[in-house]
C-alpha cells in the first residue's frame, strides 16, 4: 500500500467544481487562460500483499498534449511520478515502457489548480501501432497528428467515440509514429495543416506491433476552421479534451442524402476519407465529411475546407452536443467556439470512525470504475452488512504497512501472516474486465472538516472506497448512478490495532 502521504492527495476529478456548471455562448478562451492542474501517482506491481514500485524505465503523459507542452514524466525508481501545468478536465494518461509493450491507460478528472493523484496502478501487456506518414512523393510528413478511438464495429458512428479514451501522438522529423495502446479495434486518424486526412483501422492485439503507413494528399487552398471546445465550472472555463468536432456542408446533406457527420457509421468514414497507400483513388474533398477530436487543451484545427456554409457541430458523451452554422471563405481562417455542458451523477456521504462515530476529516475517498483492469482488487475482502447502511456490498483491506515504512513492517510481520490464512478462506471482488471502449474513469477527493465529501462521475457503475490515517481501507459498489441524481454513500472506517504480542510461555 502506497504510504498515507500520497493517500492524502486527492485523487482526480472536478468533483464539487462541476456541480451546477452551465453551458451557453462565450466568446473565444485563449489556450492560456485555461486551469491547470498537477497529477500525480505510484506504480506498483499486481498481486499478494505486498506491492513493490517499479524500475524507471515507465514514463508517463498526457495524450492531445504534444503541440504546446510536453506533459510527460519518468517514473521514479520509487515507482512515484509526477506532471505540473495539466489542463483541467477529462484527461487520458498513459503509462508506458515501450521496451517491454507494458504500461496502463486512466481517464482522469483534473482539478483546476489542485493535485489529483491517481493512486496505485499496476501495469499489464498492451499493444503497439506504428508506422510511417508521407506524402505523394514518400517524402516523410513530421509533425502529423495521429489519433486513435477504440471501436467496437464499423456499424457504429463517430458519435459513440467521443466517450471512449484518446490516443495521439506526433510523428517525428522521419515521419515515423509509434502509440502504445490495449488490444483491440482502433479508428486511425491522420492530419497536417498541408495535406488532407486520412483514416484507416488497425486490430491490436497485446504484446505485438501493428505496421500502419500513411500516405497523404496536399491540399489546395482552402479556408481553415479552429476554436475552442470548453465547459464552464464555476466561473473557470475548463477545456473538454477528445470532443468530436465536425463540419458538414449544408448542401450535401440533401445532395448525397449523407446523414450529419456524428451520425456516420465508422465504415462509411473510413471509405469517405481511405487511406490513399492502399491504392485507391481518392474523392475530391467537397464528397466527405470533416472531423477531429479536441486536444488536451480543448483546442481543435480543421484545414482542407472548401468554401461554403457548413453546420459545425462539437459533441462528447457527458457534455451534450452543440451546433453552429459557419461559413467558410479561401485561404481564410474562422473561428468557431463552443460551451458544452457537464452532465454527471453525485456521489456524497460522510466518513466517521466505526468506534466513536467521530467525523473523520481528510479521509481520502476514491471512485473507481467496476472492471478497471489497473486497480488492484485481490486484497479486498467482504464485510457483513449492518442496519446502518444501504444493502449494498461493502469490502475492506486491511491494513498493511509500505515496505519503506521502516520498522513498523517487522513489528507487524506477524499480523500479516494471520490475516492472509484469514482471508485464504474469503471471496474477492469479481468484476467483469473492461472493454477498451469503456474508459476506466478514476475520480476522489478528501473530506472536510465535517467528514463530508461530494464525487462528480458519469454514469456507470463503481467501486467506492475511503481510508485514514490509522484506520483501514473500506468500500462500497454503487451501480447505475444516474446522471442528475445524488447517491449516499456513507463510511464507518474501522481503526487498526496494533496486534496483540505473544505471551511468553
Amino acid at each position: 500500500m502506497r504510504r498515507f502521504g500520497l493517500l492524502m492527495v486527492t485523487l482526480g476529478g472536478l468533483l464539487t467544481l462541476l456541480v451546477g456548471c452551465g453551458g451557453g455562448g462565450g466568446g473565444p478562451v485563449a489556450p492560456s487562460k485555461i486551469s491547470t492542474g498537477t497529477v500525480q501517482g505510484r506504480l506498483v506491481t499486481s498481486g499478494g500483499s505486498r506491492q513493490t514500485p517499479l524500475p524507471s524505465r515507465f514514463h508517463v503523459r498526457v495524450h492531445g498534449a504534444e503541440e504546446r507542452i510536453r506533459w510527460r514524466a519518468e517514473v521514479q525508481n520509487n515507482g512515484f511520478f509526477r506532471i505540473e501545468g495539466v489542463p483541467a478536465g477529462e484527461q487520458t494518461i498513459t503509462f508506458e515502457d515501450t521496451s517491454t509493450l507494458q504500461g496502463c491507460v486512466l481517464v482522469v478528472f483534473v482539478r483546476p489548480g489542485q493535485v489529483t493523484d491517481v493512486g496505485e496502478v499496476t501495469p499489464t501487456p498492451l499493444g503497439q501501432i506504428a508506422g510511417l506518414v508521407t506524402d505523394a512523393n514518400s517524402k516523410p510528413i513530421a509533425r502529423a497528428r495521429i489519433i486513435a478511438r477504440t471501436i467496437a464495429s464499423e456499424t457504429e458512428t463517430l458519435s459513440e467515440l467521443p466517450a471512449r479514451p484518446l490516443f495521439t501522438t506526433l510523428t517525428d522529423t522521419q515521419g515515423r509514429y509509434s502509440l502504445l495502446v490495449p488490444e483491440g479495434s482502433y479508428l486511425v486518424e491522420v492530419s497536417h495543416p498541408d495535406y488532407e486526412p486520412a483514416t484507416d483501422t488497425a486490430q491490436v492485439q497485446a504484446g505485438r506491433t501493428i505496421s500502419l503507413d500513411f500516405q497523404l494528399l496536399s491540399r489546395q487552398d482552402l479556408g481553415t476552421v479552429y476554436g475552442m471546445v470548453t465547459a464552464t465550472v464555476n466561473g473557470l472555463q475548463v477545456p473538454v479534451p477528445g470532443a468530436l468536432v465536425a463540419l458538414m456542408p449544408q448542401e450535401e446533406i440533401t445532395v448525397q442524402g449523407l446523414p450529419p457527420v456524428p451520425e456516420l457509421p465508422v465504415g462509411k468514414v473510413i471509405e469517405l476519407l481511405q487511406n490513399p497507400v492502399k491504392g485507391i483513388g481518392k474523392k475530391p474533398p467537397f464528397h466527405h465529411p470533416f472531423f477531429t477530436f479536441t486536444k488536451a487543451d480543448g483546442s481543435y484545427e480543421i484545414t482542407g475546407v472548401p468554401a461554403g456554409t457548413y453546420i459545425a457541430i462539437a459533441l462528447k458523451h457527458g457534455y451534450g452536443r452543440k451546433e453552429q452554422t459557419v461559413k467558410v471563405e479561401a485561404n481564410k481562417r474562422v473561428q468557431v467556439d463552443f460551451v458544452l455542458q457537464a452532465n454527471f451523477g453525485i456521489i456524497t456521504g460522510t466518513v466517521t470512525d466505526a468506534t466513536t462515530g467521530r467525523a473523520i476529516a481528510g479521509a481520502l475517498v476514491i471512485a473507481v470504475r467496476k472492471g478497471d483492469p489497473w486497480w488492484i482488487w485481490d486484497e479486498w475482502r467482504p464485510m457483513p452488512l449492518d442496519n446502518r447502511r444501504p444493502n449494498r456490498p461493502v469490502w475492506h483491506r486491511p491494513h498493511r504497512p509500505h515496505h519503506d515504512e521502516g520498522e513498523q513492517e517487522f513489528e507487524h510481520e506477524q499480523e500479516f501472516e494471520h490475516e492472509h490464512e484469514f482471508e485464504e478462506e474469503h471471496e474477492v471482488p469479481k468484476f467483469p474486465i473492461l472493454p477498451p471502449t469503456v474508459p476506466s474513469v478514476r475520480a476522489g477527493t478528501v473530506t472536510d472538516a465535517s467528514g463530508k465529501y461530494q464525487l462528480l462521475l458519469p454514469p456507470g457503475d463503481y467501486f467506492v472506497a475511503s481510508v485514514a490515517a490509522g484506520y483501514e481501507w473500506q468500500a462500497q459498489e454503487v451501480d447505475d448512478l444516474p446522471v442528475g441524481q445524488t447517491v449516499q454513500v456513507d463510511f464507518a472506517l474501522k481503526p487498526v490495532t496494533a496486534p496483540t504480542p505473544p505471551v511468553p510461555k
